[in-house]
């Protein structure tokens, strides 16, 4: 998993993988056909710490589901900000490098996608119901937003070497998601919503 995350996919090869995990060859082709299926099933094991991490981390905060929320996000990207070497999302990488190269690839990240997804949909589904959310829009289409908002940044962050764009999306998602004080248009000069 660090080898990817760290080189990428095309940049790790196999022999480096066995000698990191003290593997001989022979071993690893009982267990997978191929590096692309050992790829498959270290990103769905990624996601499963991934997923266990984040919800250790938005139990462990106090308050509403909006400010949890945002707290975990800024713990995220204070602990990039310790270790940028060792901290990145594997999904995001290996959707860049690799997302179209084969039908293998396309399904696990597309389900691993939709199934990050789907979690954001459920807590935002859970905030709009305490009232913390907006809820002008349907919480899978927050969920579909932030997620599109958070690759993206964390590609800017990759290239930019910043975690800037990581912020820059937390401050605007964070005021974008709050529950509207009044849905309705106001009449008057500014035509203010």
């Amino acid at each position: 998993m660090e080898l990817f995350n760290r080189k990428g996919y095309h940049g790790t090869g196999l022999k480096e993988i066995l000698d990191t995990c003290q593997v001989p060859k022979g071993s690893f082709y009982n267990y997978f056909e191929s590096k692309e299926q050992f790829a498959v099933e270290v990103l769905e094991y990624s996601h499963q710490l991934e997923d266990a991490k984040w919800e250790k981390r938005t139990n462990a905060i106090e308050g509403n589901l909006l400010e949890r929320f945002r707290l975990a996000i800024d713990q995220f990207i204070a602990d990039y900000e310790n270790d940028p070497d060792s901290t990145g999302c594997l999904l995001t990488n290996l959707m860049g490098e690799v997302g179209n190269a084969s039908n293998s690839f396309r399904e696990i990240i597309s389900l691993s996608c939709n199934r990050v997804i789907d979690c954001i949909e459920e807590s935002f589904k859970e905030g709009q119901l305490q009232g913390c959310f907006r809820n002008d829009l349907s919480a899978r289409a927050l969920a579909q937003l932030f997620w599109d908002s958070w690759q993206g940044a964390l590609l800017r962050t990759k290239v930019e070497a910043s975690t800037t764009p990581l912020r820059e999306v937390a401050d605007v998602i964070y005021t974008l998601y709050a529950p509207l004080e009044n849905p309705e248009t106001k009449d008057g000069d500014n035509n203010e919503i």
